[in-house]
């Protein structure tokens, strides 16, 4: 059966222009990941398209105008990334880069100090009116970020492994894949995998070390280290342990959980069906079918262009059984 490759993007109305729908364009590519903070877009413009001036493309695309890129096949259209225009190429063809909601964060400008607290707390203080969100229940230390943006706020937490992503237009801080309940996707090496790069480990062969961090009250902190010499460390962060004991124990339960059998790297798929890390992913393989496994979606990666090509190269994470 073959499927006819369609794209619709929508650049809704503004005080410069009304609604544009540009359905055939050069090439689409998103990045998605909890790992990024911000998820990209970058389209490219066929040289002719009716609905505007090639030669005035920048009086009409401007920074911070609203876009929704929608793909799929046979007009079953799919919402594949909705955000906001960052930049305008001046080249032909035109080349738009986009950022979803997370642009708005980057232009919300704030001013704060608060002391030892909750990490929900923290985040209605800094988002603007009108963003949904969802957040982990966290005790914080004291905080204090003078004359920064919202986005800079949460680049920092990354750094003590609290990760913030849109949904959408609803901000995740602080939850990875704890919330993601879809079904399963199911890729099977002979029926709708690409390709691949996968390498499969057995448990003996991971070496990896975890460095245990607890954040405490008033800012202090508690660092464990537990696993193989000269692995490769993997931070994980806990809130409110207190006792060394109890990190250490908790490290070795964690230790227990990335020494298993299993795949790394990724796989390339066609744009059906359609996934966002956080998902789940049933690999199999008839040719080793002791290798099947369930994985938690990483990083997508979606590249549609007119040679004609419609993949998703999909990363997977730790086994999610």
């Amino acid at each position: 059966m073959t499927l006819a490759m369609v794209s619709k993007i929508v650049f809704p109305e503004t005080s410069v222009h009304g609604e544009i729908v540009i359905r055939k364009c050069n090439s689409v590519r998103i990045e998605s990941s909890w790992e990024l903070l911000t998820d990209t877009a970058v389209i490219v413009l066929p040289r002719n398209v009716k609905d505007f001036d090639k030669l005035n493309v920048k009086t009409i695309f401007k920074k911070g105008d609203p876009v929704e890129i929608y793909l799929g096949y046979d007009e079953n259209l799919l919402l594949e990334f909705t955000g906001f225009i960052s930049e305008v190429s001046a080249d032909i063809p035109v080349k738009i880069k986009c950022d979803d909601y997370m642009y708005l964060l980057k232009k919300h400008s704030v001013n704060i100090s608060m002391r030892s607290t909750k990490l929900g707390d923290l985040i209605k203080s800094i988002i603007p009116p009108g963003i949904e969100y969802d957040v982990a229940d966290i005790n914080i230390g004291t905080k204090r970020f003078p004359n920064t943006t919202a986005a800079k706020i949460l680049e920092e937490l990354q750094g003590n492994n609290i990760y913030s992503y849109f949904k959408g237009k609803k901000l995740i801080v602080g939850k990875i894949y704890s919330d993601d309940a879809s079904e399963p996707v199911v890729f099977n090496f002979t029926k709708n995998v690409i390709d691949n790069a996968l390498q499969y480990k057995n448990k003996e062969d991971v070496i990896i070390k975890i460095i245990a961090n607890s954040t405490l009250p008033k800012g202090k902190k508690l660092k464990v280290e537990f696993g193989d010499d000269f692995g490769t460390e993997q931070n994980l962060s806990y809130y409110n342990i207190t006792l060394e004991a109890e990190l250490l124990k908790l490290a070795k339960a964690d230790y227990e959980k990335f020494k298993v059998d299993g795949f790394e790297g990724h796989i390339n798929v066609f744009g059906i069906p359609s996934v966002t890390h956080g998902m789940k992913a049933q690999i199999l393989s008839y040719q080793y079918p002791d290798r099947k496994g369930l994985y938690f979606i990483k990083k997508v990666v979606k590249e549609f262009d007119d040679s004609p090509k419609y993949h998703q190269i999909i990363d997977l994470d730790k086994k999610a059984e």
